[in-house]
């Protein structure tokens, strides 16, 4: 399933049953990713509605209680991975520190203007607040 799409069937506790379709399905170490994938060849950051798009999805898949795939239990988590034009190095939130978050913002001084960096900076604390949720900020190459 690497790097396939597949479609989520979410059933609530009423019965109601939902179909959505994430970007990617990652298999590695055992887990899968669930990845949605925001790009873009002309900025350094997608646009906030893309992003925020993005969040929302992988919101509701990160809270999911179980995911189950050929009716067994898999470990899961969801990243959105965001890639833009220019950007020096790449980071992954929750796992960068602060200081690499600083050094991530100053190696990439021209390319992320003070709207982006916050959207950056707001990026990392999302992700520090859920625990199955990873966002990623590289270059699109």
């Amino acid at each position: 399933m690497d790097g396939l799409k597949a479609t989520f069937s979410i059933e609530n506790y009423l019965g109601g049953i939902y179909y959505l379709t994430p970007d990617e399905i990652l298999f590695s170490n055992n887990m899968y990713t669930i990845q949605e994938s925001k790009n873009t060849s002309t900025a350094s950051l997608s646009k906030l509605p893309d992003i925020q798009d993005g969040l929302f999805k992988l919101i509701l898949f990160s809270n999911l209680d179980t995911l189950m795939l050929n009716g067994q239990e898999v470990l899961f988590i969801t990243k959105l991975k965001l890639t833009g034009n220019n950007v020096v190095a790449s980071i992954v939130f929750p796992d960068a520190s602060l200081e690499e978050l600083e050094y991530f913002l100053k190696v990439n001084i021209k390319n992320f203007n003070t709207n982006q960096k916050a959207i950056i900076k707001k990026l990392a604390l999302e992700a520090q607040n859920n625990k199955k949720l990873k966002i990623e900020v590289s270059n699109n190459f």
